[in-house]
């Protein structure tokens, strides 16, 4: 695995040397409807396509027909892909731990899901969509920090470039339950904003480390072929 891991998303890879950094985990926040899932799909659909890369989208909220209609619509061909083995698209939104009423599943049981199947499938970019269906799993927010710290230490082992998707429902605050930011190597902020009636998307790298990375908000647009960020544009 190289050093930097591209997108493959125009304009973004300038902003960060490049890519994200090898085996690091990332955070890519927004509100719902800002574009994360379509980001994080770039991201596997490059890996695969152009660099060889297995990539894995594991569907924990998100129904996977409803992934499979996103690829589609931005020409994001992942048949010949899947049939290789260079892109696995898993749905455990339907999984849930013992229980009579049954909850959503929590970190300790999709790490070992993922500590057999990563191997098995040389997986080497991984999304995770989304931790707010598993912040669901715990009762504190000391607890699902906790186990956050624990899962993000799990993947920076496993020899896997990762995003984490988090929605971010309050306007004020980067994510929802507040701690995914400080445990995660690289947060992308992808943002929605209403000017003049109009929604305006942009995209921040907040942080990334191991990385001069630019810190300006950018204009980010969704085209027919995905998205596309303007690199050299900042909104004020």
């Amino acid at each position: 695995m190289s050093d930097r891991l591209p997108t493959g998303i125009e304009g973004f890879d300038l902003l960060v040397q490049g890519g994200f950094p090898a085996r690091s985990v990332s955070l890519v926040a927004g509100p719902a409807g800002g574009g994360k899932s379509l980001f994080a799909l770039h991201f596997c659909h490059a890996g695969a396509r152009r660099y060889n890369e297995p990539s894995m989208y594991v569907v924990l909220e998100e129904a996977k027909e409803s992934l499979q209609r996103v690829m589609q619509m931005f020409g994001m061909d992942f048949g010949d892909l899947e049939k290789a083995d260079r892109f696995l698209l898993i749905d455990l939104g339907e999984l849930r731990v013992s229980g009579s009423q049954g909850s959503p599943i929590g970190f300790r049981e999709l790490q070992d899901f993922l500590a057999s199947s990563l191997k098995t499938a040389h997986v080497r970019r991984l999304v995770i969509d989304s931790l707010s269906a598993i912040g669901l799993h715990y009762g504190s927010a000391a607890e699902y920090r906790e186990r956050l710290f624990a899962f993000c230490r799990f993947l920076r082992g496993m020899d896997v470039t990762t995003l984490l998707i988090a929605e971010s429902p309050d306007p004020h605050a980067l994510t929802q339950f507040g701690v995914e930011q400080f445990l995660a190597d690289s947060v992308v902020h992808l943002g929605l904003e209403e000017v003049k009636g109009e929604l305006r998307r942009t995209l921040t790298v907040r942080k990334m480390r191991f990385t001069k990375h630019d810190t300006g908000k950018h204009p980010m647009h969704i085209t027919s072929v995905g998205i596309e960020v303007a690199a050299d544009e900042k909104v004020v």
